[in-house]
């Protein structure tokens, strides 16, 4: 097969010059396209390349669900058949992982059948039930839209090539340089230098990072004896570290997870065992931080005193932005005097660098626009639902909605932008004032008739289905098929703009959901969350209920999920106050054994969300005044002051908040007197009892 000559050409003048980073879209049938690809790639000189998805080729190849273990590498070219499934995540991260010089080649069907072709992937993206409802991809309509307007794109065609190479300046050595000899200098500062003074490394992909880690290793580990320890999710994302420690330091001994040299060494542990272990370390690094759950990063920040967090800022799978919004915060706290340093010059491209640029505008993954209210006053503030040809057609609305998520929801990725234009499951509410948005809320329909016909499959645990996850949840946990059967609609994001929060907007935009909902005859609205005062604070006033509590805290967020419903009919409201009378029963038995280490004032929270399943008079009230007045022992009446708290939570309102804290605690929970000591800075089972009894004076007088 011959080459177009207008594509060899461009070819010949991008390898006879310092050219940027381009992607090349090969559009048309599969076989000619792999066959063109194959063809294509005899004209380098270079054999580093990855390939993912189908084709018979020499070069290493992976499946597309399989991107993650390539994070780390870097390759020459990257060649992604869509063919066999398109993932925004994929592409997003196997992009940094292409050297300058390189491309990126995209072979897919022809650019305007493309939204047509029935993508493998996409059943991965949609709940159980909704396969028949999917038609032509909106995503894939807007991603061609921007391939075709972007000048950098090249593109080749069985009619024939179009595309342009872009030279660049190569920028002096130590220029490129100079930001990544900071950064080795400040790790290096950390193991030198006063303690507990974390280091926090940030930079979009190409930056350097983990290659500073490694230049830093190997110049602690050849100025004296040291003991490093470095981690990341996987082993396979430190490659980088461990190609300049080898680049540094030729004569080291490298085996599976440990580099020793001379009298020092650098041990790669998981963050588990970083947890478990009780040795000293002279620095611990962590490279793809913001891959790891902030609760372990926050908990390595305590238990280590020399450390250095390294982390993407437009994560792959969404977790840059929480890495951002909720561990550097929660760092300061543990250790206010860390360090942020972020890089901001690329080392594996060029400045500029033309697939970097097309992959963050398309994915909305630059800088956040502009929120900023700029109304008028007398603006009205609208409520409307945008469908997904409506946020296709408004690439601007598009932009500042996904933006939004991305700044509120620390686990918003780029394939949320696929499922947000391709799931049928899926639909969005926004409220704006004028031309500026305030808000969104994203629902996913769930329930309904889909699952009848298996409703009593997945209510006895005997089956489980793709999506659905409130739906399934409620069902299985407490076998109500009739749960199930109902059409609910789970509120799986909710966004308000920074500048306007705080002021009704969220509670106003669920009230309009709501509206929605009930003109569509669903029977629920749903939502699941990690768990915490603020969030559940905030659900209660929205009328929803708790109705679930995770038995273990989740990896991502290390809060319990929690799930709260809010019926829309007679019919639901009964469904909703069986299930809530199952629910306060299992809360309250478990809340001394998985729930025993749980925030006080998120249990209180908790038992004040609840219908109160004793709202008669209180018949051993007498006992409890002598238990206050010191006539009576505290154990001879712990089950009935536990009954008094339980059924009268409001009573804890009377108290300040560290004896509303020991009272749920020592009541509720069944703390030992030794950690309640420890926790509340008491000195013994006497004053425990007595500030027991001190705070049950105080609510009976106040009765």
């Amino acid at each position: 097969m011959t080459l177009p000559t207008k594509l060899i050409h461009w070819l010949n003048q991008r390898q006879s010059a310092v050219c940027h980073r381009q992607l090349l879209v090969i559009s048309g049938q599969e076989q000619w396209a792999i066959e063109s690809t194959l063809n294509l790639l005899n004209q380098f000189c270079n054999n580093n390349i990855l390939w993912v998805g189908n084709g018979q080729v020499e070069q290493q190849q992976i499946e597309i669900k399989n991107y993650r273990a390539k994070l780390g590498h870097e390759y020459d070219h990257v060649i992604l058949n869509s063919y066999s499934g398109f993932r925004a995540n994929a592409v997003m991260a196997l992009s940094g992982t292409i050297k300058a010089q390189g491309l990126m080649i995209i072979i897919c069907p022809e650019l305007s059948k493309w939204p047509s072709y029935a993508d493998p992937e996409h059943k991965n993206r949609i709940s159980f039930g909704y396969q028949e409802k999917i038609k032509d991809s909106f995503f894939i309509q807007y991603l061609t839209s921007c391939i075709k307007a972007d000048s950098s794109v090249a593109i080749l065609t069985a009619d024939g090539f179009s595309g342009e190479s872009y030279q660049v300046a190569i920028p002096p050595q130590e220029t490129q340089y100079a930001e990544q000899n900071i950064a080795v200098e400040n790790i290096c500062k950390v193991a030198l230098g006063h303690s507990n003074r974390p280091l926090v490394l940030t930079a979009d992909r190409g930056r350097g990072k983990s290659s500073s880690l490694g230049i830093s290793a190997a110049k602690l580990m050849q100025s004296s004896t040291k003991t490093l320890w470095l981690s990341a999710p996987h082993i396979q994302n430190i490659e980088q570290v461990f190609k300049q420690i080898r680049r540094l330091l030729p004569d080291a001994i490298f085996t599976k997870n440990v580099v020793t040299y001379q009298s020092s060494s650098l041990t790669f542990k998981p963050v588990d065992r970083l947890l478990l272990d009780n040795n000293t370390v002279d620095l611990l690094l962590v490279d793809e931080a913001s891959a790891i759950p902030v609760h372990l990063l926050s908990e390595l920040a305590k238990k280590y005193s020399r450390i250095v967090y390294s982390s993407t800022v437009h994560g792959y799978e969404g977790s840059g932005r929480g890495f951002e919004m909720r561990f550097l915060k929660r760092l300061k706290q543990l250790k206010p005097n860390f360090k942020h340093l972020n890089l901001q010059q690329p080392i594996r491209w060029h400045h500029q660098d033309h697939l970097e640029q097309f992959w963050f505008k398309t994915m909305f993954q630059g800088d956040m626009p502009n929120l900023h209210l700029n109304e008028p006053t007398d603006n009205l503030i609208n409520y409307c639902h945008i469908s997904k040809s409506q946020l296709l057609d408004n690439k601007s609305l598009l932009s500042n909605i996904f933006s939004l998520l991305i700044e509120a929801h620390y686990q918003t990725s780029q394939d949320d932008l696929q499922r947000l234009l391709d799931a049928p499951e899926m639909e969005c509410f926004i409220v704006t004032k004028g031309s500026t948005l305030l808000g969104v809320a994203q629902i996913v329909e769930e329930g309904g008739e889909p699952l009848t016909n298996i409703a009593d499959k997945i209510s006895d645990c005997s089956r489980r289905v793709k999506g659905h996850l409130v739906a399934q949840n409620i069902a299985s946990s407490y076998n109500n098929s009739l749960f199930l059967e109902a059409r609910q609609w789970r509120i799986s994001r909710i966004a308000i703009a920074p500048t306007v929060q705080n002021q009704g907007l969220g509670q106003l935009l669920i009230d309009f959901v709501e509206q929605q909902a009930i003109q569509k005859n669903i029977k629920f609205l749903t939502t699941s969350f990690g768990c915490n005062s603020q969030i559940l604070n905030f659900w209660n006033k929205c009328k929803f209920l708790l109705i679930k509590l995770g038995a273990k805290p989740e990896v991502s967020s290390g809060e319990h999920s929690g799930i709260c419903i809010k019926p829309l009919s007679s019919a639901a409201l009964d469904i909703s106050s069986a299930i809530a009378i199952e629910f306060r029963q299992e809360l309250l038995y478990q809340l001394d054994k998985v729930f025993q280490h749980l925030d006080e004032n998120l249990i209180r929270l908790l038992l004040l969300s609840q219908p109160n399943a004793n709202t008669g008079l209180y018949t051993h009230v007498n006992m409890l005044k002598q238990f206050a007045m010191g006539n009576r022992t505290f154990i001879s009446c712990k089950r009935l002051l536990r009954e008094y708290l339980v059924a009268f939570p409001h009573c804890l309102d009377k108290l300040n908040g560290d004896a509303q804290k020991l009272l749920v605690a020592a009541l509720l929970q069944n703390i030992s007197n030794k950690h309640l000591c420890e926790k509340f800075n008491l000195n013994g089972k006497k004053q425990i009892e007595l500030s027991l009894k001190t705070s049950f004076k105080i609510i009976l007088e106040n009765q």
